[in-house]
């Protein structure tokens, strides 16, 4: 246990947090946690025989984080008096050994804070309650086992893909690029450790006034057939409500026809995809979620329908509220603006606006981590802070290239807490968007 671990308060609130990562110390400030209370303890940030996960909780009617031993007394105290579990940050003692000093859980007008004996003198008007965990004394080290190695093919970073708007490249037979990025990702799979694929939407440009495009959409995805995990989203090109040219049906009601996704439908039935779990409507893949376990961790991903009905919010909801142990990644078509701004448009024909979505659903459950979309714009990221206090990545990738195939790739650390991204081209070797690394995030475990 040689990692420090660093405190910072909002002296306002009085709430504080605890962190391995000094990034997120740092980044902590913006939310009001502007009081550095320096490196009170060392712990380990990785799993090992001997120690247990020290959780992250957090009430959001109170703005308190309160951290301590998962199974513990305190851990199921705090779940039913509220605070949600944000996963675990570190590992620790439940117990004394020689050479180790005891955490103590200080209370204060409904807040908490960690403190060691000596970091407690500075509490002054704090009740010190009982030992949260051990941690080394100041100036020792504490042997702990050696770390357990993972099993076979088990590692603590992967990646996923996204594809975004692919509908220029279902518009002649001759155009290979849709097939030469699946074909990519599939002879990269190993060395990127890739898990899964999703595409966000705008899969043809036209395909209901003609099918062929379709028939292209489904050679250029055949190569990940039994290769990796993949879904898809619909697009409103992917709809009724879009006709030949790319443009918008004359005549039509377009409210109605956004909903019309046979052709779709019947290109792409829910038997394509063997990892999806559950649709909003049975038979269609207009909503669905597929899930499945990377880096020893439960993922979920759930694709909606552009500007998704009420309906289909609710159904999610649900299905987010009943897996809690599932990292939830959410593809939806439409979600950020070309300035990463969150839209609060329908697009003049969709139920209801990505704003609402995200105050909804998006922002209130802790366990959704990532959101993906295309349709405007070229690329953008956002970070947004969810109702629990959880850290919440957007990425929007759109391009609408004729001449190249990108993709979005997404190495996620869950021990480290990273998430890195960055869009490569493999039709001609180029970088589109520069890897960039987002720290500070926990998974649930």
């Amino acid at each position: 246990m040689t990692k420090p671990i660093y405190q910072v308060a909002n002296p306002t609130t009085n709430a504080s947090i605890v962190t391995p990562w000094s990034d997120e110390a740092t980044s902590a400030a913006k939310y009001g946690y502007s009081t550095k209370l320096g490196t009170p303890f060392k712990a380990s940030t990785t799993k090992q025989t001997g120690l247990t996960a020290v959780h992250r909780l957090f009430k959001a009617s109170t703005g308190d984080f309160q951290e301590t031993l998962a199974g513990s007394t305190a851990f199921s105290t705090a779940i039913a008096n509220g605070y949600a579990d944000q996963g675990a940050r570190f590992y620790a003692l439940a117990a004394a050994q020689t050479g180790t000093q005891p955490v103590y859980s200080y209370t204060k007008s409904g807040k908490h804070r960690l403190a060691t004996a000596a970091t407690a003198a500075s509490l002054t008007g704090w009740t010190r309650g009982a030992i949260a965990f051990h941690v080394p004394s100041a100036g020792t080290t504490v042997p702990v086992p050696p770390v357990t190695v993972p099993p076979a093919g088990a590692s603590e970073s992967f990646t996923i893909a996204v594809i975004p708007d692919t509908q220029q490249e279902t518009w002649s037979d001759t155009d290979t690029r849709l097939a030469d990025r699946s074909t990519w990702l599939v002879n990269n799979a190993t060395k990127l450790n890739l898990k899964y694929v999703t595409h966000i939407g705008d899969v043809v440009d036209w395909g209901n006034a003609a099918p062929e495009q379709y028939t292209r959409a489904q050679k250029g995805l055949a190569p990940l057939k039994g290769k990796i995990p993949y879904s898809l989203t619909i697009g409103n090109h992917d709809t009724a409500a879009v006709c030949q040219g790319g443009s918008a049906c004359p005549g039509v009601n377009t409210n109605l026809a956004v909903r019309d996704t046979k052709a779709f439908n019947t290109a792409f039935p829910l038997n394509t995809f063997p990892t999806i779990k559950g649709a909003y409507e049975p038979g269609k893949v207009d909503n669905t979620y597929s899930t499945f376990t990377a880096a020893g961790q439960k993922w979920m991903v759930l694709n909606l329908e552009l500007w998704p009905r009420q309906g289909a919010i609710d159904w999610a909801k649900k299905i987010v509220a009943a897996n809690p142990d599932h990292n939830i990644i959410i593809s939806t078509h439409a979600y950020l603006n070309g300035d990463a701004t969150i839209s609060t448009s329908n697009g003049g024909y969709g139920a209801t606006s990505p704003k609402h979505l995200y105050d909804t659903l998006i922002k209130v459950y802790p366990n959704i981590k990532i959101v993906v979309s295309g349709h405007t714009g070229t690329a953008a990221t956002r970070t947004d802070t969810g109702t629990n206090g959880n850290k919440i990545i957007s990425l929007m990738q759109t391009y609408h290239s004729r001449t190249t195939n990108p993709v979005r790739l997404i190495t996620i650390n869950v021990a480290n807490g990273t998430l890195k991204n960055w869009v490569y081209a493999p039709k001609t070797n180029e970088t589109l968007a520069p890897e960039t690394t987002t720290t500070g995030l926990n998974f649930t475990r």
